[in-house]
């Protein structure tokens, strides 16, 4: 393990990842929690046409008689082109076209008598291209797209969007005491969680699993492993090997096929072996404990997933309760669970191969180093 360095310090190491720019063109309905490669521009303005914003009677301002009944010209809807008949008192419906000769609307529930009451002229009149003029922006290429980019998207004509294709994943477990899940272990084994952990939180992000297998503690076993590992994918995930043990095999054979890591070693806990290549392809070699591989996934694979799909991943301040004390030396990835009252409550694991105790967590806060603060950033296992 080299320096340990500080989580800013990683983090600026794991930006220097760029998209790879391969893109492809989706429908509308495939579209979310994908990143836009293209900006969203209007059409034309928005919204088009001066438009009524409530059920009642469109009429200009300073034309209204002041007593008697007031005659309406007809019936106005959303969807009807603007009338042409004359008359200066009009019913008319949301969303319709307000008439050239009204500036102001009054609810229906505001009337009495079928006269308005107290009203201000412009009101529930929403003006046209108010909210963008034709050409400008709406969303910016690199936007994480929710369902309002997809209606924003539909508003604009389009039916596809040109998105950053996900990044194509390798996983690699390691460990000889590691058997599968559908085996009977011995009294001094156990059965594999790290692989189908990290391909579940993958796949259900969409990315394609181009390899996952389990290596033993033998290198050149592994190091076949790793090769097959490296074809064909954006990035590598290894689980284990590459602490300071006689069997942590996993810093020479990826030193022999990548050159020196960018970083080995972060004052954080849990995580404190992690180790990064900037590749191509980008591996993230993740301590074995199940904690640790949820707790670095978490805080350093998943911004850097972000980054290879052109955008940038922004922590979620949250506010703490019954925060344990900080370490004093290390940060601390801590596991956590929001509760009712809005606040996210810790669940710290007694160590870091105690993942049954951390069951219900929704993510991480990160505690630096003998923070006092009780507002933190948030990173959700699923983002």
């Amino acid at each position: 393990m080299d320096r340990l360095l500080t989580l800013a310090e990683a983090d600026k190491l794991t930006r220097g990842i760029a998209p790879p720019g391969t893109t492809e063109t989706l429908p509308l309905a495939a579209a979310i929690g994908r990143t836009l490669a293209e900006p969203l521009a209007a059409d034309r303005d928005f919204p088009p046409y001066r438009r009524a914003m409530m059920d009642g009677i469109a009429f200009a301002a300073d034309g209204i008689p002041a007593t008697g009944p007031l005659l309406t010209a007809g019936l106005h809807a959303a969807g009807d082109p603007p009338p042409t008949a004359p008359g200066k008192i009009w019913e008319i419906m949301t969303g319709a076209v307000l008439p050239d000769n009204c500036d102001t609307v009054v609810p229906y529930e505001d009337l009495a008598n079928g006269r308005p009451g107290d009203f201000v002229k412009g009101q529930f009149v929403h003006a046209a291209g108010s909210d963008a003029k034709a050409g400008s922006i709406l969303v910016p290429a690199g936007a994480l797209i929710g369902p309002v980019e997809v209606a924003i998207a539909a508003s604009i004509g389009k039916t596809e969007l040109r998105l950053f294709r996900r990044a194509r994943i390798a996983i690699l477990s390691t460990g000889d005491e590691a058997i599968p899940a559908d085996a009977t272990p011995e009294p001094w084994q156990i059965r594999r969680s790290n692989g189908p952990m990290l391909e579940s939180l993958l796949r259900r992000r969409g990315h394609e699993i181009t390899f996952h297998d389990h290596a033993p503690d033998e290198p050149g076993a592994c190091g076949r492993l790793i090769d097959r590992a490296l074809g064909g994918s954006d990035l590598l995930l290894v689980c284990g090997g590459i602490s300071k043990g006689k069997k942590d095999f996993i810093r020479p054979l990826l030193e022999e096929r990548l050159g020196k890591p960018a970083f080995h070693g972060v004052a954080q806990r849990p995580g404190k072996p992690l180790a990064f290549w900037p590749g191509p392809p980008a591996v993230f070699a993740l301590p074995g404990n199940p904690v640790s591989v949820l707790a670095t996934f978490t805080r350093h694979v998943l911004p850097a997933l972000a980054r290879l799909e052109g955008r940038e991943h922004v922590p979620q301040k949250v506010r703490m309760s019954d925060l344990p004390a900080a370490l004093p030396k290390f940060s601390w990835l801590l596991t956590v669970t929001p509760g009712p009252d809005g606040m996210f409550h810790a669940r710290a694991p007694s160590n870091s191969g105690d993942f049954i105790s951390v069951a219900g967590c929704t993510g991480i806060v990160e505690v630096p180093p003998a923070s006092t603060a009780t507002e933190l950033s948030y990173y959700p296992f699923s983002s």
